[in-house]
């Protein structure tokens, strides 16, 4: 019997062997394992390249190894996870955009999704996110985000009124204690009509809550958890009181839903939240069975896109880094302030219409995305066509690459904003120029695609990010009364951008930390 048994584990080692064996062999004869790789050398032995990735500052190594391999090429995931290709070939990436059902969020980071920012159309896929997309589109139309332009403005002359309070006669401040404050004002107030702002209870306990989480993914352990739990989910079931708290901005977000969902939906509000209800509540009312967004989901979506998506914590690193931008080009600074004076209009419209300061925003946005990258995986067998040849390990050639179910994709949207070889030898130069009439730029056709400006920053297809108008609103106002009031002064220190989680500045590795010097203007 024993010797029975035994015959039996070793035959199944011998077959787990096996498989592995034929799996390594087959992985290595196939066009994926013959792309370019990584040096192996620059890789840890338990964490891959994605460490060195994370520890360095954003795009460098994505940018080193492009440079090094071309736009295609692997690198070696942490935790033994496999190979994941990256790819920043235009002509792919347009492609794995645009079939945004079969390209899905990687499954690895769902749960972590799930416990930021609940179940809504981040979260989705599918027929789903097809449902979900449709709902919560109105709230972000050319229409609603129109309205919503005087209340961005009224929250950005209280920022311009507390900058000139606290600087006067010209100061330097971090202005990561000023921008994230005033985009968290405006998502309250169009998103929910509340106050968010820096001396409310709420307003101050998420900013409480942003500062604390930017200083904990910036850490090593910030680095990993995420990594861990997307190979080991079940984590987040054990009863760990961090794995089981909602995040800050979440649970203030549906307890302030949850109080406006008791009474009737507010036909004449303007703010997304009263439209996404009344959406559903007209959904409520229809005869025909057609499915409406239950409160769950109608409070996951607000949270989702109102805080995270449409203009808190994304839109806030992107403009601090703009206005470090300008603070370092004072010629550049100049000759946008003159534009805005010499529009003489408080007219949003005239304001967002101003062609050098799209081109600021067009450039800005171009440098500073605020994600690091974007992962997908193949649900289904495609082939992917490619723009530039590929040279394989054997030597072969090929011009487009065949992809397997289960196959998985890092996308890093900086090398896609500041690629040489697409954006010229300036490429990672501030030149606003390049975007106007006659300046440098090549066709649009060999740029990014997206929803606006050829820039990635939104991503492309079925899937780009829905808040885009309301987050070049953001910045086009933001970045425009902050140079009309006030001559904005370099420092000198050396700031670096990190993701933690969002794209932020950091100094001498001080997360969140933007030194600026201000000096209030008289016109």
């Amino acid at each position: 019997m024993q010797s029975a048994l035994t015959s039996i584990v070793v035959t199944g080692i011998g077959a787990v062997l096996l498989i592995h064996v034929v799996r390594s062999i087959s992985y290595r004869l196939s066009v994926r394992g013959k792309l370019p790789i990584a040096p192996n050398s620059e890789a840890s032995w338990w964490l891959g390249h994605d460490y060195l990735v994370a520890k360095n500052e954003v795009g460098v190594e994505y940018g080193r190894w492009t440079r090094l391999l071309g736009p295609v090429y692997r690198i070696k995931s942490a935790l033994w996870q496999g190979d994941v290709v990256v790819i920043s070939d235009h002509s792919a990436v347009k492609h794995i955009f645009g079939q945004a059902y079969t390209y899905i969020k990687s499954p690895a980071f769902q749960p972590v999704v799930v416990k930021v920012v609940g179940r809504g159309v981040v979260w989705a896929e599918g027929d789903e996110h097809r449902f979900q997309r449709k709902m919560v589109s109105p709230a972000f139309s050319i229409s609603a985000v129109k309205k919503m332009a005087p209340a961005v403005m009224n929250c950005v002359e209280r920022l311009i009124s507390r900058l000139q309070n606290d600087c006067v006669g010209g100061k330097v401040v971090n202005m990561c204690d000023y921008i994230p404050a005033v985009t968290l004002d405006i998502i309250g107030t169009v998103g929910f009509g509340q106050d968010f702002g820096p001396d409310s209870p709420d307003g101050q306990a998420i900013l409480d809550a942003w500062r604390t989480d930017v200083a904990l993914f910036s850490s090593f352990a910030g680095f990993l958890a995420p990594i861990v739990i997307g190979v080991l989910p079940w984590i987040t079931k054990l009863p760990i009181k961090q794995l089981q708290e909602d995040s800050t901005a979440k649970k203030v977000i549906h307890r302030v839903g949850r109080k406006m969902l008791q009474g009737p939906p507010n036909m004449d509000g303007t703010d997304m939240f009263s439209i996404l209800v009344r959406e559903s509540w007209e959904g409520k009312m229809k005869p025909n069975g057609e499915r409406r967004l239950d409160d769950t989901t109608l409070l996951d979506n607000a949270s989702i896109l109102s805080f995270f998506m449409a203009g808190f914590e994304t839109t806030s690193g992107t403009i601090q880094l703009i206005l470090h931008d300008l603070a370092q080009h004072p010629q550049v600074q100049t000759k946008l302030r003159e534009e805005i004076l010499g529009a003489d209009s408080y007219e949003i419209d005239v304001i967002e219409s101003l062609p050098y300061l799209d081109a600021v925003t067009r450039e800005g946005l171009r440098l500073h995305p605020s994600a690091r990258d974007t992962h997908r995986v193949a649900i289904h067998d495609d082939v992917v066509s490619l723009k530039n040849p590929v040279t394989l390990s054997n030597g072969e050639t090929i011009t487009s690459l065949p992809v397997k179910a289960g196959d998985g994709f890092t996308i890093p949207f900086q090398v896609l904003n500041t690629d040489p070889t697409v954006w010229g030898p300036d490429a990672a130069q501030f030149i606003p120029e390049r975007w106007l009439a006659g300046g440098s730029n090549p066709p649009s056709e060999d740029l990014p695609h997206g929803p606006w400006g050829n820039v990635s920053n939104f991503v492309d297809g079925p899937r780009h990010c829905i808040g885009w108008r309301l987050a070049v609103q953001e910045i086009k106002l933001i970045v425009g009364m902050m140079v009309k009031n006030f001559e904005l002064k370099d420092t000198g220190a050396k700031v670096e951008k990190y993701i933690s989680p969002a794209v932020q500045p950091f100094v001498e590795g001080k997360p969140a930390y933007l030194p600026l010097g201000v000096n209030p203007l008289s016109h």
